[in-house]
């Protein structure tokens, strides 16, 4: 296995053991959870799938972590599933919730209340402002991508605000 640090490329044979990889994983920042649908780095970057396993989902907060009342950018991009293609075309929208109840959905905040919203190239940046601390749910429902519907497929993130 090659790695490259800080600008020089290291030559090492990677034993890979479950204590071995928990090793590698904390040194390099990167969780896996039992899941396969699930991973964060340490740029804050959470990929799911699909429920329906149509697309690959990634949400990166910026700045992480989440400051409570200040700007929180959600960026959205929706992979196409087995690859890291972003996925053209798809109609979404977006809902965060808060001790269960919903306190902001993006389509409602684009005029259009609960009808699906179009990205053209598969990436969105949403900005928000968590107004209180703790965990917040994320919820991203996909209605269709290349122009042709699908049943609603959703994934949920949590982030929490500090």
């Amino acid at each position: 296995m090659s790695l490259l640090y800080k600008g020089k490329l290291l030559r090492k044979n990677i034993n890979i053991s479950l204590v071995g990889f928990a090793l590698f994983s904390s040194i390099f920042g990167i969780l896996v959870t039992t899941s396969s649908t699930f991973v964060q780095t340490s740029d804050a970057a959470m990929y799911k799938v699909t429920r329906g396993g149509s697309l690959n989902v990634i949400l990166q907060p910026s700045p992480f972590p989440v400051i409570k009342g200040s700007q929180t950018n959600l960026r959205v991009s929706f992979d196409q599933k087995g690859s890291s293609a972003a996925q053209a075309h798809v109609d979404y929208d977006l809902t965060i919730m808060k001790d269960g109840k919903q306190v902001f959905q993006l389509s409602s905040q684009a005029g259009y209340p609960n009808q699906p919203l179009h990205t053209a190239e598969g990436v969105v940046t949403i900005p928000y402002t968590f107004q209180q601390t703790g965990p917040y749910v994320i919820n991203i429902t996909v209605y269709g991508f290349l122009f042709n519907r699908i049943k609603p497929e959703t994934t949920q993130f949590t982030i929490s605000a500090n």
